[in-house]
C-alpha cells in the first residue's frame, strides 16, 4: 500500500457534487482491502461498482438542498487513496443552489471520468517472492534483517514508506519440532499440492489413557473397591511399616498352605488357596465367582487369614502396643462392663476377659472414641475367628481406622446420617411403596438403623453366622449390610404397608429378623440365616458408584444447611465476642463513671477547703496587722531601756570566773578518779596473782591536799 499513499492533492483532486454521499457499507465489503493484489478484472469491478454507488448517491439526492454531513470520517473508507480523495473533496468549496436537470448527466460524466483516473492510478504493492522448499526460506529466517519487497514505479519518490512483513514460512525452526528419538530421521512437512505452500503434519495425538482394570471393578463391586482402599492405605505408611507387613503376608500364604482342608470340599479350598496366593489377580480376573463364593461364607479354616491379608491386619507392631496399653488404667468401668458382658446371649464367658482387654486397648489407643457397649458384639464376633488377643486387637483397629467405623462411635457421629440416608435412598429405588409408607406414616431410619451398624448386625444372629458378617464387612465394605436390612424389608413387605407408626417401628427395631424366620420355619435357624445372607449378596443390587452418588447427594443437600449452620456458629461467636466487648465497656464506663464521681468530690472538698484556707489565711493576716499595731505601740511606750547597777555586773563577772575555776577542777577530779579506777584494777590484779603490791606513786599520797582546795572555792 506504498503507493497509494504516494498520491498526489492534483490527481486526486475531484469535484463533489452536492449530492454525493458516503460510500455504503456493502461498498466497502467488496472493496480491496490493505495487502491484497486485485487483478485487472478486479479494478473494473470494483470501477463499475463506484460508479453505480455515485449514481445512486446523486439520483436519491436530487433535489435536495443539503451538503455532504461532516460524520463522514475519512477512516469509514475503504482504503487510504479514497480517504486523501475525501479530504480534499471536502475542502473544495461546494455550491449553495442546485445544479439544473440539465446538467445533471454531464456532472455525472465529468465525475466518473475523474474517479476512473484515480482508480487506474491505484496500484497495490507487490507481494515478496514465494518460498516453495523449506530449504530456501531457512537462510532468510536466519538473516539478521527482513527482505525488502520489491517497489512500484511509483513508489521511488516515498522513503519513509512502512514495508510489508515477511511472509510465514512454515518449517520445523518456527514450529520448533523436536525427533522423538535420536535414531530416528525428522519427518519433512508435507506439501500442499495447491499453490506448493508447505503445511505442517499433522499433530500425533498422545496416547490414550487407559484406565487401570482395579479402577474400573471400583465402580461396581464392593470387593474392589474395598482392596483399593486398603492398597492405598498400604501405600501411605512407611516403609520399615511395609517391609513389616509385607513378611508377614508371606507368612500368612505360608500358613495358609499348612491348613489342613480335609473337611472342606476340593473346589472350594483351591479356590481359596488361589485368592488367598493372589487375590488381586482373583478380583480381576474372577471377581463374579469370588463374589459367589463370599456369599457362600469364607471356609473357617482360611477365615482369620482372609482378614487379615485382605485389611493388613497382621502386623508385630501391634504386640507391643497391646502390651503397653494392657499396663494402664481403663478409661471405664472394668468390673461393670465384664457383668454386662455376663448377662448379654450370646457372648461367652471364656471370652469376656478378651473383649475387656482389646476394647480397653483401643479406647487408649484412640481417644477420641466414646465407649459403647455395642463394641463388645464386634469384638466378640472376632474372638470367634482368632484366640490371640493381640490379632483380635489389630484386627479391631484396622475395622475402625481403616473401614470407618470409628465414625459411627465418634461423639458428633455424622457418619450414621450419611448411611441413614444412603440406605433410605436404597429402599426408595428398590422398593418405592414401602419407602413412601414409611415417609407418610413418618418412620425414619435414623429411628431403627444406627444399632444394626454400630453392632454389624450381631445383636440377633445366632454364634455360627456372626463372622459371616465379617466376611462381608472385611472383604466388602460397612455398606454391604444394607443388603441384609433391604432383603429383610422386602420379606416383610406386606406387613410393613398395613401397620401404622408404633407397629412399625416396633417391627423395624426387632422384628424383621424374626418374621423372616417364621417364614422359613421349614429350615433350621442357621440354614436361614445362610440363606439370608446369600440373598442379601446375590438378590440386593448394590455397587459403589450408587453409594458415592447417594453420599455425594446427601453431602449437596446438607451443604446449604451446612452453610448456614456454620453461618450461625461465627455469627453466634461474633455475637458472644460482642456481648464480652460491651460487658467489657460498661464496666469500664462504671469505673470511669465512679472516678469521676470521685474525682467530682474531691473536686468540691478541695474548693471548700481553699475557701477555708483563704478564710483563715485572712484571719491571720488581720490578727499579724493588730499585733504589729500593739507592737508599735508598746515600742512608743518604751522610752528609754531599763538601767543594769554596776555592783550587778561585777558579781556577774566574778560568779562567771568562779564557775570557770569550778570547772577546771572538775575535770582534774575526772582524771584523778579514772587514775584510781586504774590503780583499784591493778591492785585487784595483784590480789588475783598472789602478789604484793606497792603503791609507789607518792605524789598521790596526801588525798587530802586535793579537796582542801575544792573547799576553798565555794567559801
Amino acid at each position: 500500500m506504498d503507493s497509494n499513499e504516494n498520491i498526489s492533492k492534483e490527481q486526486s483532486g475531484l469535484p463533489l457534487s452536492p449530492h454525493q454521499t458516503q460510500p455504503e457499507k456493502d461498498f466497502d465489503e467488496i472493496a480491496p482491502g490493505d495487502g491484497i493484489s486485485t487483478t485487472g478484472g478486479d479494478e473494473e469491478a470494483y470501477l463499475d461498482k463506484k460508479v453505480e454507488v455515485v449514481a445512486a448517491n446523486a439520483s436519491s439526492g436530487f433535489g435536495s438542498n443539503h451538503s455532504i454531513k461532516d460524520s463522514a470520517s475519512i477512516g469509514d473508507l475503504s482504503n487510504p487513496h479514497e480517504a486523501s480523495m475525501q479530504t480534499e473533496m471536502e475542502s473544495q468549496p461546494q455550491s449553495k443552489g442546485l445544479l439544473p436537470s440539465e446538467d445533471l448527466s454531464q456532472q455525472l460524466e465529468t465525475e466518473e471520468s475523474k474517479v476512473e483516473e484515480a482508480l487506474k492510478k491505484i496500484t497495490s504493492p507487490p507481494l515478496p517472492p514465494r518460498v516453495d522448499h523449506i530449504e530456501k526460506s531457512t537462510p532468510a529466517l536466519k538473516s539478521s534483517s527482513p527482505p525488502v519487497p520489491a517497489r512500484n514505479e511509483n513508489d521511488q519518490a516515498s522513503t519513509n514508506q512502512p514495508q510489508l512483513p515477511p511472509r510465514q514460512v512454515v518449517n520445523a525452526e518456527t514450529l520448533h519440532l523436536k525427533a522423538p528419538h535420536d535414531n530416528t530421521i525428522s519427518s519433512i512437512p508435507s506439501m500442499n499440492t495447491v499453490g506448493n505452500s508447505p503445511s505442517p503434519a499433522p499433530p500425533t495425538l498422545p496416547p490414550r489413557r487407559i484406565e487401570n482394570p482395579l479402577d474400573l471393578a471400583a465402580h461396581t463391586h464392593f470387593l474392589a473397591s474395598t482392596y483399593k482402599k486398603n492398597i492405598l492405605f498400604y501405600k501411605s505408611e512407611d516403609n520399615s511399616i511395609k517391609s513389616d507387613l509385607d513378611k508377614n503376608i508371606l507368612g500368612l500364604k505360608e500358613d495358609s498352605k499348612k491348613i489342613d482342608p480335609h473337611e472342606i470340599p476340593g473346589e472350594v479350598t483351591s479356590f481359596w488357596l488361589k485368592a488367598i496366593n493372589d487375590y488381586q489377580h482373583i478380583l480381576l480376573n474372577d471377581i463374579e465367582t469370588l463374589h459367589i463364593q463370599l456369599s457362600r461364607g469364607i471356609p473357617a479354616a482360611y477365615r482369620l487369614v482372609v482378614w487379615q491379608l485382605v485389611s493388613y491386619a497382621k502386623s508385630k507392631s501391634f504386640e507391643p502396643i497391646y502390651e503397653t496399653y494392657l499396663t494402664e488404667e481403663a478409661p471405664f468401668d472394668a468390673q461393670e462392663f465384664e457383668d454386662q458382658l455376663n448377662e448379654m446371649d450370646g457372648v461367652p464367658s471364656a471370652n469376656v476377659k478378651g473383649i475387656g482387654n482389646v476394647l480397653k486397648a483401643y479406647l487408649l489407643f484412640d481417644p477420641e472414641c466414646e465407649f459403647s457397649i455395642d463394641m463388645a458384639y464386634i469384638i466378640n464376633m472376632i474372638f470367634d475367628v482368632c484366640e490371640k488377643e493381640a490379632n483380635a486387637f489389630g484386627l479391631f483397629v484396622r475395622l475402625m481406622k481403616v473401614y470407618g467405623l470409628r465414625l459411627l462411635f465418634l461423639p458428633n457421629a455424622s457418619d450414621i446420617d450419611i448411611l441413614c440416608y444412603k440406605f433410605d435412598r436404597l429402599v426408595e429405588e428398590l422398593y418405592p411403596e414401602i419407602h413412601n409408607h414409611m415417609v407418610e406414616k413418618g418412620v425414619r431410619s435414623s429411628m431403627f438403623l444406627p444399632s444394626f451398624f454400630t453392632t454389624l448386625f450381631q445383636r440377633k444372629l445366632p454364634i455360627e453366622i456372626q463372622p459371616r458378617i465379617g466376611d462381608m464387612v472385611f472383604l466388602e465394605s460397612l455398606d454391604s449390610i444394607m443388603g441384609i436390612l433391604a432383603t429383610l424389608l422386602s420379606n416383610s413387605r406386606d406387613q410393613l404397608l398395613k401397620m401404622g407408626f408404633d407397629d412399625m417401628l416396633e417391627l423395624l427395631k426387632s422384628g424383621l429378623l424374626d418374621a423372616y424366620i417364621n417364614q422359613n420355619d421349614t429350615l433350621s435357624s442357621n440354614d436361614c440365616m445362610d440363606r439370608l445372607l446369600q440373598d442379601a449378596m446375590t438378590k440386593v443390587e448394590i455397587t459403589p458408584k450408587t453409594m458415592k452418588k447417594y453420599a455425594s447427594e446427601y453431602e449437596e443437600i446438607h451443604r446449604l444447611d451446612n452453610e448456614r449452620e456454620v453461618q450461625y456458629k461465627s455469627i453466634t461467636e461474633k455475637n458472644l465476642h460482642l456481648q464480652k466487648h460491651v460487658r467489657k465497656l460498661e464496666d469500664e464506663y462504671t469505673s470511669l463513671n465512679r472516678e469521676h464521681v470521685t474525682i467530682a468530690n474531691e473536686l468540691v472538698k478541695n474548693r471548700l477547703n481553699i475557701e477555708y484556707i483563704l478564710n483563715e489565711n485572712n484571719g491571720y493576716k488581720l490578727q499579724i496587722l493588730d499585733l504589729k499595731k500593739k507592737l508599735d505601740s508598746e515600742k512608743k511606750k518604751q522610752v528609754s531601756r531599763v538601767y543594769v547597777p554596776n555592783d550587778l555586773k561585777k558579781d556577774l563577772e566574778e560568779t562567771m570566773k568562779k564557775n570557770t575555776q569550778v570547772m577546771d577542777e572538775n575535770l582534774k577530779l575526772q582524771d584523778r578518779i579514772s587514775e584510781l579506777e586504774r590503780l583499784v584494777e591493778t591492785i585487784k590484779t595483784a590480789n588475783k596473782n598472789g602478789t604484793l603490791f606497792e603503791y609507789s606513786n607518792s605524789k598521790y599520797h596526801p588525798l587530802g591536799v586535793r579537796w582542801s582546795g575544792f573547799r576553798k572555792v565555794f567559801k
